[in-house]
């Protein structure tokens, strides 16, 4: 988005589908900004007292539930916005756009200390038809997908695009190992689910 239309597009409402979204996201942008201490923040308002941060600067002190709304609300005619998708592995941007709300309830869940086993995914989300890379043999249908293993195969997923030689894999099944007893397809396990695509390689 920088690149195509400068430093500050997250400042310009033309940008975005709904100006009610632009107008409450841009609020949450500010005060987020205004309430850093980061120091790249608090340096950019010494030296620029009258101009935002440029957007690389805004968006690092942002929630990660801002930035997925900011994304969903960009103008799907834009090329910019598959583009980013495209980026992480997926070719529609309505899916990541949906993989984004549903990760960031999860992410707030965890961090709320709330209970993801067995949790039913409220939050419900699309599935790509097809993806860059190998993710799942199968298509989870809605009902399959209200269980944690789809959307956890897609965080992996796309993990493994941003950070290449990661540990996740490898973390999950020494979990599960340290509790060989737990009924894991009440999570949406499928047989011999560690012959997934996604889980073939560590």
């Amino acid at each position: 988005m920088s690149l195509a239309y400068g430093a500050e597009w997250y400042l310009n409402e033309n940008h975005f589908h709904s100006k009610l979204h632009f107008d409450e996201l841009l609020d949450k942008i500010l005060e987020n900004i205004n309430d850093s201490s980061e120091e790249f923040i608090v340096k950019h308002a010494v030296n620029h007292p009258n101009e935002q941060p440029e957007s690389w600067k805004a968006l690092e002190v942002v929630t990660l539930n801002t930035l997925s709304k900011l994304y969903s609300n960009l103008k799907p005619q834009l090329a910019e916005k598959s583009k980013i998708a495209n980026e992480f592995g997926l070719n529609s941007s309505k899916d990541f756009s949906s993989w984004l709300r549903t990760i960031t309830f999860i992410r707030n869940m965890i961090a709320h200390h709330s209970r993801l086993w067995n949790r039913v995914m409220i939050n419900a989300y699309s599935w790509p038809s097809n993806t860059r890379f190998p993710l799942l043999n199968y298509f989870p249908d809605t009902e399959r997908r209200k269980k944690v293993f789809p959307i956890m195969s897609a965080i992996i997923y796309i993990n493994d695009i941003i950070s290449p030689g990661n540990n996740l894999k490898q973390e999950l099944f020494d979990l599960l190992n340290q509790f060989p007893n737990t009924p894991i397809y009440k999570m949406g396990f499928p047989p011999k689910w560690k012959e997934q695509p996604i889980f073939k390689k560590v």
